[in-house]
């Protein structure tokens, strides 16, 4: 049976109302599709050739943060704010930008390898040699490796420059939270942002550090005002979209030794990440105001451009 343009649409009006249906909790097929189209009967694979010149075609799907609707709303209300703000706001105008992010740490060089695999994004090959030796990548979740130790970092990125590199201890409570903003934070503010009674920064929507009451009181006390980030916006803060994947880029691109201790491993991150040019940082932070006006255009949803 020959596939009509019209059936083609109809068959994919069909999958379209299928998949919102389901509401991602299940696969949606193309005999199901067929079916559900009621259309002559066409195999399978000549629907599936035909879909493909349309650009529709059986794909891994993204994995994203699951929000509800009012994270979608308090997403939506924060960014449309946004659009009235100077083009020069997040670069120039805002103190500090600032978050958490837990690394492993490959201290050994099976470790490292395995690190650098799992990084590999695709490769030039055909079909046949997808099993091959250099062509598959390690799963993320059977066999693991020990990658040696792990640390948590606080970033800051003040004057488009990452000027705080601070390892956080193991308990992440109030208390590490005070010193945090008493010592290095509000160090780093005073010497590259002036004296002034009031500091302006955006930092992560942490409930058990930043928001915390403690927190509160000693931002009150060195004079920071805190903007927190929308629920589960990762897409909205450069150090998620951007920062912790560049320095990881950048430690795997040297010549790091064959086996590295732990101190040495955060030394070489830190002095990383400082050097990153302020020119790449700018670039990266400016984004900020187009991708919360493609949070708007999604009505709280994914932005189309990650």
């Amino acid at each position: 049976m020959v596939l009509t343009k019209k059936n083609l649409r109809r068959i994919n009006t069909i999958r379209k109302a299928l998949i919102k249906q389901a509401k991602g909790e299940r696969e949606v097929h193309l005999e199901e599709c067929i079916r559900k189209a009621r259309v002559p009967m066409v195999h399978p694979s000549t629907v599936s050739r035909a879909l493909k010149t349309i650009g529709v075609a059986w794909r891994t799907p993204h994995q994203k943060p699951l929000r509800l609707p009012s994270d979608e709303k308090e997403r939506v209300d924060m960014c449309s704010k946004w659009k009235r703000l100077p083009n020069d706001y997040f670069t120039d105008r805002v103190d500090a930008i600032m978050d958490n992010k837990s690394f492993q740490i490959p201290t050994y060089m099976r470790a490292k390898s395995h690190a650098k695999k799992r990084r590999v994004k695709g490769h030039l090959r055909t079909r046949s040699e997808g099993l091959d030796k250099g062509f598959a990548k390690p799963s993320d979740t059977k066999n693991k490796v020990n990658p040696g130790a792990t640390a948590s970092v606080c970033a800051v990125i003040i004057n488009c420059r990452v000027k705080v590199w601070d390892f956080l201890p193991k308990r992440w409570c109030g208390q590490a939270v005070v010193e945090l903003y008493k010592g290095p934070l509000i160090k780093a503010l005073q010497k590259h942002r002036s004296l002034k009674n009031s500091y302006t920064i955006f930092e992560d929507n942490d409930p058990t550090g930043y928001k915390c009451n403690k927190g509160k009181a000693a931002k009150a006390e060195v004079g920071i005002k805190a903007f927190p980030w929308p629920r589960y916006s990762p897409d909205l803060n450069p150090l998620d979209y951007f920062l912790w994947a560049e320095v990881n880029r950048r430690m795997a691109q040297q010549g790091a030794p064959r086996t590295e201790s732990l101190i040495a491993y955060k030394k070489r991150m830190r002095r990383t990440a400082f050097a990153i040019p302020e020119a790449v940082i700018r670039k990266a932070v400016s984004r900020m105001k187009s991708r919360g006006a493609a949070v708007v255009a999604a009505g709280g949803g994914d932005m189309k451009q990650d």
